[in-house]
C-alpha cells in the first residue's frame, strides 16, 4: 500500500515474486523498510512517462553467487532481494558514484543524493552486497545480498509449556520498554519516503507528527501551528535552507525549542558548520538508523 502511494498512478507494481521456502535474514526491518523505499522513489523518478515496478526475492546457495561474479561477494549462502524498473537506465559513467553521498543527477532542489548511500550504509551494516544493473533505456536492477540466518538453539523461543513452567517459577521476561509518549513534533526530511515512514512510526507511538519537506516549509508551519511545537527531529542537509540555518531561525521564536539532528555525518564534522560564539544545544542521531532509535532519542529528549 505505501509503494503503491509513492509510485503513483503511472506506475504498475508488479505482484512480488517469492518462493514459499524463503530463508530467514537478521535485520531491522524498519531500515530495511527504508531501503526498499529509497529504491522505489529512485524508480519512480526514473519513470517519468510511467512504466513497471517489480520486486523479487530468492534463496542463492554458495554455488550460485558464482553467476552473479560480484568482485567483493564472497561464496555463500545469501537471500536476493532485488528492485527493477522499466526506467530511463543509469549511464555508464555515472553508475559506479551512485553510491556516493551527495551525488545527485536530480535537479537543484530535488533531491541531496543521500537516498541511495542510505541505502548502501543500511545493506553493508546489515552484513550485505548490493550491485547495480542498468541499460539505457531499458531499465535497472538493484540486486541486495543480504546473508542466511541460522538462529541458534538459544534464540529459538521456548514452546508454550516451557514459557508456562518459567512464568509458575517466577522467571518470566521482563516487560518491554514503553516507547510510547505525547507531544507533538515537527518531523523536517526532504526524502518523502524517509519523512512518511518515520511519521508512521511515531504517530502509532501516540505524538502528533508534523510533517515539512525543507526548512522553509518547517519554519512556516512552526509559524501556522496553533499550539506548542516540543520537539524539531530534522534533516542536516537539505535543499535551500540547512539544519544549523533552521535551528537559528526556530530558536529565535521560541530559545526552549527541543532538536534532534539527523545526519549521515559524523556530529563531529557537523559541529564544524555551526556558527562560531552561539550556544547550540541539541541531541544528534547518526544516520542510518532504526525506528527503535528514533523513538527512543525521542523520548529521551522529550523527557529532559
Amino acid at each position: 500500500m505505501l509503494l503503491c502511494r509513492l509510485i503513483g498512478e503511472r506506475i504498475a507494481l508488479a505482484p512480488v515474486e517469492r518462493p514459499s521456502d524463503l530463508w530467514a535474514v537478521k535485520a531491522d526491518q524498519s531500515q530495511f523498510e527504508q531501503v526498499i523505499v529509497n529504491l522505489a522513489v529512485n524508480a519512480r523518478d526514473a519513470m517519468p512517462e510511467g512504466g513497471k515496478l517489480t520486486l523479487r526475492a530468492a534463496n542463492v546457495t554458495a554455488a550460485e553467487c558464482r553467476q552473479f561474479a560480484p568482485k567483493s561477494m564472497p561464496p555463500g549462502e545469501f537471500v536476493l532481494v532485488e528492485v527493477s524498473d522499466s526506467g530511463t537506465g543509469i549511464p555508464p559513467d555515472i553508475i559506479d558514484h551512485i553510491f556516493e553521498p551527495f551525488f545527485s543527477t536530480k535537479e537543484v532542489g530535488k533531491g541531496t543524493g543521500l537516498g541511495l548511500s542510505t541505502v548502501y550504509g543500511i545493506v553493508k551494516q546489515t552484513g550485505g552486497f548490493i550491485y547495480p544493473e542498468s541499460r539505457i533505456g531499458k531499465g535497472t536492477t538493484f540486486r541486495i545480498f543480504l546473508p542466511r540466518h541460522m538462529p541458534p538453539a538459544e534464540e529459538t523461543a521456548p514452546a508454550a509449556s516451557e514459557q508456562g513452567a518459567l512464568v509458575r517459577a517466577g522467571k518470566a521476561a521482563a516487560k518491554p520498554a514503553d516507547d510510547t509518549g505525547q507531544g507533538t513534533i515537527l518531523l523536517v526530511e526532504d526524502e518523502e519516503g524517509l519523512r512518511g515512514l518515520n511519521a508512521r512510526g511515531l504517530t502509532s507511538r501516540g505524538y502528533t507528527v508534523l510533517q515539512a519537506a525543507n526548512g522553509f516549509e518547517a519554519v512556516e508551519a512552526f509559524d501556522s501551528y496553533v499550539g506548542k511545537i516540543n520537539l524539531v527531529v530534522s534533516d542536516v542537509v537539505m535543499p535551500e535552507m540547512d539544519g544549523p540555518t533552521l535551528l537559528t531561525k526556530l530558536r529565535s521564536r521560541d530559545p526552549g525549542v527541543k532538536i534532534i539532528f539527523v545526519s549521515g555525518y559524523a556530529e563531529e564534522a557537523f559541529e564544524k558548520n555551526l556558527p562560531a560564539g552561539e550556544n547550540y544545544k541539541y541531541n544528534f542521531l547518526a544516520k542510518p538508523f532504526t525506528l527503535k532509535q528514533l523513538v527512543g532519542a525521542v523520548k529521551e529528549t522529550m523527557g529532559r
